[in-house]
């Protein structure tokens, strides 16, 4: 299965300190070659500009913090919104950037226009990742812009109760539940 593009949600019994209550963005990967994401509901409580001023010696616009990509160590990346950056599209609207270049354009800007920059990632090996949903730790949806950029400390409970509520519609749908209510 091809992973790019998709959203993975933490199922409430996944305890992973690591994954716990988490949504992420998968970037790319599929079950044969594993699969790359960023945690998008993991704010962390230091400013992007202390880390620009501290690594690039350079001036930084903008307030917001830095994500916690995952748990795996690695570069500076970045989501955001500017097309003509020319970063990978990962949906319709969302770019994926590494390039010190984009961020420079980001982070010249300020406040401008929808990103987050992030340090670490999320990674699963070859069929990782789909034992993992087979055994109920994650569910899957389709990413969009709105949702990827939606409010961090809400995303991961609104897709717990989108997931209560296609449990319950299929149970309320069901051809198991009779029509006499005096049997259900």
């Amino acid at each position: 299965m091809n992973y790019s593009g998709k959203l993975l949600v933490a199922a409430p019994s996944l305890l992973d300190p690591n994954f716990q209550q988490t949504v992420v963005l998968l970037i790319h990967g599929n079950d044969e070659e594993g699969v790359f994401g960023l945690v998008l509901n993991r704010e962390s409580d230091r400013p992007i500009r202390e880390l620009w001023e501290t690594i690039f010696h350079q001036k930084c616009a903008t307030e917001r913090h830095i994500h916690v990509g995952g748990p795996v160590f690695g570069p500076v990346f970045v989501l955001h919104s500017q097309p003509e950056l020319f970063d990978q599209e990962v949906v319709p609207g969302v770019y994926f950037g590494s390039s010190k270049s984009s961020m420079d354009h980001l982070v010249e800007a300020g406040q401008g226009g929808e990103f987050r920059f992030f340090v670490g990632n999320a990674g699963w090996g070859e069929g990782q990742l789909a034992q993992e949903i087979e055994e109920g730790a994650w569910y899957l949806f389709e990413a969009t812009s709105e949702l990827v950029f939606a409010e961090e400390t809400e995303i991961w409970e609104a897709f717990i109760e989108e997931v209560g509520r296609d449990v319950l519609g299929d149970i309320i749908q069901s051809d198991a539940i009779s029509e006499d209510p005096s049997l259900n």
